[in-house]
């Protein structure tokens, strides 16, 4: 199991992908925040489990912290350096646990461009879910279809695929960002073809193909639970 920054890293991007859609305004000084349970594979291809929190707002910010019950605060990252987005600091797998986060409440410390700070507290509750098992990607005729297996309790999934920069093999760039998708049922497997046109300039590198699954919070910004698995594919074309 390969690419678990990459993994990390989308369900953040996910949040703060809530910015592209908007007109950022000087006059909305609200930080919007996020504290959720993230899932991925480790290397043994096992579920394990972490808490992430991501921040945005309107207003221009140079710093979040978050803080919990250890009382150690951790720094946010800024997505763009843009100071309007940020994220848990993407991390190995390693930093993660076999056992589902206690719920726990978070406090966001951020700091305003202008200097003035804000404090507001988000929590965490007992959900979570397991990463989509069996995920596969295989090229047909006319088609590469990826596949996997149902997630108990998901409400939406989202797929993404990256590829493997020319010369690189640790950049990869997005070539396919799905809206959310319903699930079928809670037994049917399930599938989605990318036609071999639209995938032909990238058959000759390798490719990422990752399934993300959601439990929404209030609306499809915020979220209660994430998990995310990931292949890798290499068709050779």
């Amino acid at each position: 199991m390969k690419s678990h920054s990459t993994k990390i890293f989308m369900a953040a991007v996910v949040f703060v992908s809530v910015l592209s859609s908007c007109n950022k305004t000087e006059e909305n000084k609200e930080v919007y925040i996020d504290s959720y349970v993230n899932s991925i594979f480790n290397r043994a291809g096992v579920p394990v489990y972490a808490v992430m929190h991501t921040a945005y707002s309107f207003t221009k910010l140079t710093s979040v912290t978050v803080t919990g019950a250890s009382g150690v605060p951790v720094k946010l990252t800024d997505s763009s350096s843009g100071g309007y987005s940020f994220y848990t600091p993407v991390a190995d797998s390693s930093s993660y646990t076999t056992t589902v986060p206690a719920p726990e409440s978070f406090t966001y410390n951020t700091i305003y461009e202008s200097g003035e700070t804000i404090a507001k507290v988000d929590a965490t509750i007992p959900k979570s879910l397991i990463p989509p098992q069996q995920l596969s990607a295989v090229k047909n005729a006319t088609d590469i279809v990826l596949s996997w297996k149902p997630v108990p309790n998901v409400e939406a999934y989202k797929i993404r695929i990256y590829s493997e920069d020319s010369g690189s093999t640790t950049t990869k760039s997005l070539i396919y960002d799905s809206d959310f998708l319903s699930p079928k049922d809670a037994t049917s497997d399930l599938s989605v073809p990318f036609s071999l046109t639209s995938m032909s300039q990238y058959l000759s590198t390798n490719v990422y193909f990752e399934v993300s699954a959601f439990i929404f919070e209030q609306d499809q910004d915020t979220f209660h639970a994430v998990s995310t698995a990931t292949i890798k594919k290499y068709f050779g074309n």
